[in-house]
């Protein structure tokens, strides 16, 4: 089970702490904690905090550019504690719900390295389609989820249209 709550200052240690891990740097990125202050007091931009079903934080998720009006929410950043354990598919998961369930908008986008196998498994596993290269960043794809396509997996088997 996975819940969702939204990040306080009192998260950016673990954020950090996360965003640290060992192959972040490149693959997920990092901010100093001021910039996560300055981000999280910002109405543009959320954090979400991922936790276990004991409530523990296992991981968090940030989406910018909220309000730019282009009907697709951007998922800046994405990071999991404890990598390989199947908790960032669940998590991914609940904030794509949280995403299409609270949002206007119609799609959600990412940028991932292509040479990140895991996640690009993930995202692929969950609908996301690759779109292309991310423009002007050599070695980043651009991948996208539109509501519909995330409403038509989520719905219940009995409703599904057979293929």
């Amino acid at each position: 089970m996975v819940s969702l709550r939204r990040a306080t200052p009192d998260d950016i240690f673990f954020i950090m702490a996360t965003e640290r891990l060992p192959g972040y740097d490149v693959l997920v990125g990092c901010y100093e904690a001021d910039v996560h202050r300055a981000n999280l007091a910002d109405d543009n931009w959320l954090y979400l905090i991922g936790l276990d079903a004991s409530g523990t934080p296992q991981g968090f998720a940030v989406l910018q550019d909220r309000h730019d009006g282009d009907g697709s929410e951007f998922l800046r950043r994405f990071a999991v504690a404890n990598p390989g354990r199947g908790f960032g598919k669940l998590f991914l998961a609940a904030v794509i719900d949280w995403i299409f369930t609270r949002s206007d908008n119609a799609r959600c986008h990412l940028h991932v390295r292509s040479s990140n196998d895991r996640a690009r498994h993930v995202y692929s596993a969950l609908g996301f389609d690759d779109v292309g290269p991310e423009e002007g960043v050599p070695g980043s794809r651009t991948m996208m989820l539109t509501k519909a396509a995330w409403s038509a997996r989520c719905a219940p088997r009995e409703a599904r249209t057979p293929n």
